[in-house]
């Protein structure tokens, strides 16, 4: 009785921390689908110019680059749930002060705030969830954390459908919304892991113990900005209407959210860096793919649907071979640099995806988008070659 009673407890401790997790992850999709939106329309319906809504998304890179290196030392000492509910107050908070906000400049100052409060946010679930998780269960927990990211990414643009960007009110959700997950992280707060001691590694030195997970994160970074922005530009450049333009995202987000348990199933019963190379290889396919169905419609939004859910898997995958390598302290400052090089490739591969859409209208981006999934499955051979043969290792 008392091994089923431990048993018990512990399975009540899982379900606790998962549901404190799946909350801040689905308060970090919904803060970034709402705000960008939103703050990009509102600057827009103000008569600003592209280039200054352009610089102010630039904040949310420069957030991620300046505080995320320094939050596992802040986590150990503060904690990981309480630091937690100090970045959802924070983030709450900024969300509120944005739209009292004086002037545009002051906007930038908040934006850096609440950029710094989510990627935080970001940093925190991503190492709970990976310290919760065993080498059996690691794939699939990691796959349903993946699943509230992509879901929670539409529910800041739908909130919009439903209220409007006019007024106080889309604000005042979105905050009541990062406030409203307090409560399950505040309920977790005594199964959350503890950072015994900070680690003596630094995000950028740790970076080099486990190049293939941190190049995933950088190659997701740099081609799903590119997929979900700009794959609808292609789309109208050859005649699509933008209704039926807009259909490309939405077929890729449904992919990611159907394809996302079974990968992670597979990664728990399979070598994880096979499963890896496969799912960065449909990047290739399906951009040598997708110029052949697009006129066909149906055709089109099918393929996109097995791309956008098969190629999720390289973030999921690679931060799942995070966890696998990395423990204790060092997994908090890996996490740190996950997310770092996530943001990398945010910043420079839209930016490298626009010039190519322009260079060879409209198929540059599709080059662009294969070549950069292509090097990263020639990195992976290249690391295959060197070890000796495939291992299930995140080196």
């Amino acid at each position: 009785m008392d091994d089923a009673l431990s048993s018990n407890e512990r399975a009540g401790q899982t379900r606790l921390s998962l549901a404190a997790i799946l909350s801040a992850c689905l308060a970090y999709g919904i803060g970034i689908g709402l705000t960008l939106p939103l703050l990009s329309l509102i600057l827009e319906r103000m008569g600003e110019p592209g280039s200054v809504n352009g610089l102010n998304l630039t904040t949310g890179g420069l957030a991620a680059l300046l505080i995320t290196p320094h939050v596992p030392r802040w986590m150990a000492k503060i904690g990981a749930a309480e630091f937690l509910c100090l970045a959802l107050l924070i983030a709450a908070a900024a969300l509120l002060a944005i739209y009292a906000a004086p002037n545009l400049w002051v906007w930038f100052v908040l934006r850096f705030v609440l950029s710094s409060a989510l990627n935080a946010l970001f940093v925190i679930s991503e190492f709970w969830i990976n310290r919760l998780a065993t080498e059996q269960t690691r794939g699939r927990y990691v796959a349903l954390y993946s699943i509230c990211i992509v879901g929670s990414f539409g529910i800041g643009p739908a909130i919009l459908q439903f209220i409007g960007t006019r007024g106080m009110a889309p604000f005042a959700v979105g905050s009541a919304m990062l406030v409203a997950a307090l409560v399950p992280v505040f309920l977790a707060r005594k199964t959350a892991p503890r950072i015994e001691e900070s680690s003596t590694a630094s995000v950028f030195s740790i970076v080099r113990m486990a190049p293939t997970a941190f190049a995933a994160a950088f190659v997701f970074g740099a081609i799903d900005a590119g997929m979900m922005g700009l794959l609808p530009v292609y789309a109208v450049r050859l005649h699509y209407t933008e209704a039926h333009a807009a259909l490309c995202v939405t077929a890729i987000a449904a992919g990611s959210i159907v394809f996302q348990y079974p990968l992670g199933l597979l990664a728990d019963r399979m070598d994880r860096r096979v499963l890896l190379a496969l799912c960065a290889s449909t990047g290739v396919i399906g951009s040598a793919l997708l110029p052949l169905v697009i006129a066909t419609p149906p055709l089109a939004y099918f393929l996109l649907f097995l791309w956008g859910g098969l190629i999720l898997g390289v973030y999921s995958l690679g931060l799942t071979l995070l966890g696998q390598r990395f423990k204790g302290p060092e997994l908090a400052t890996a996490n740190a640099g996950f997310v770092i090089a996530y943001s990398l490739g945010m910043l420079l591969g839209p930016a490298a995806e626009g010039v190519a859409l322009d260079a060879w209208n409209p198929h540059g981006l599709l080059v662009a988008l294969g070549t950069i999934c292509a090097i990263y499955v020639g990195f992976l051979l290249f690391r295959t070659a060197a070890a000796g043969g495939l291992t299930s290792q995140g080196r």
